[in-house]
C-alpha cells in the first residue's frame, strides 16, 4: 500500500497551472477508489470533496489526543485557529501510516526535503506515471 498526498491548486485538473499539466481528477477518484492505496487531500480542502477522500480534519482526527478540537474553533470562513504546515501534515501521514510501501505528494510546492516522502510536480507526476516508474494503472485521460 502506498500513501499519496495531494494538493489542488496548480495540481489537479480542477484548478490546472496555467503553463504546466495536471494530475486528472479521476486519477486521485480512482487511486482513492479502486486501489489499496491511501489518498488524502493536504493542501486545498475543497479536493476532499471533489474526489471523496479525507483531509486535515480526518487526518487531526485519527492523530491528536484532542481529536479536531486540536485545530480550535472556525471562524465565519471556516479556517480554524491552528492548521498544521504542510510538511507536518506529511510527517503526520506517515506516522499514520508506518507500513506503507511509499509516500508519495504531489504539489506544486517544492515538497521534496520533507524525509519520507517522493515529491513530484504534477508536470513530473503525470509522466512518471505514463512511463511506469509509479506502479499505478489510472484510468485513460478519456474516462
Amino acid at each position: 500500500m502506498m500513501v499519496f498526498a495531494f494538493d489542488r491548486d496548480w495540481t489537479v485538473d480542477v484548478n490546472p497551472h496555467p503553463q504546466h499539466e495536471a494530475v486528472p481528477l479521476a486519477w486521485v477518484r480512482h487511486l482513492a477508489h479502486d486501489t489499496d492505496h491511501e489518498v488524502w487531500a493536504i493542501g486545498n480542502q475543497i479536493l476532499k470533496e471533489e474526489a471523496d477522500i479525507p483531509g486535515i480534519e480526518a487526518l487531526s482526527e485519527r492523530y491528536y489526543e484532542k481529536g479536531i478540537d486540536r485545530l480550535g474553533e472556525q471562524n465565519e470562513f471556516g479556517r480554524y485557529e491552528y492548521w498544521p504546515e504542510r510538511p507536518d501534515r506529511l510527517r503526520i501521514l506517515a506516522e499514520e501510516f508506518p507500513n506503507a510501501t511509499e509516500c508519495i505528494v504531489v504539489d506544486d510546492i517544492d515538497l521534496s526535503s520533507v524525509e519520507g516522502w517522493s515529491h513530484y510536480y504534477t508536470w513530473d507526476f503525470v509522466p512518471a506515471v505514463e512511463r511506469g516508474d509509479i506502479p499505478i494503472d489510472p484510468p485513460s485521460r478519456e474516462e
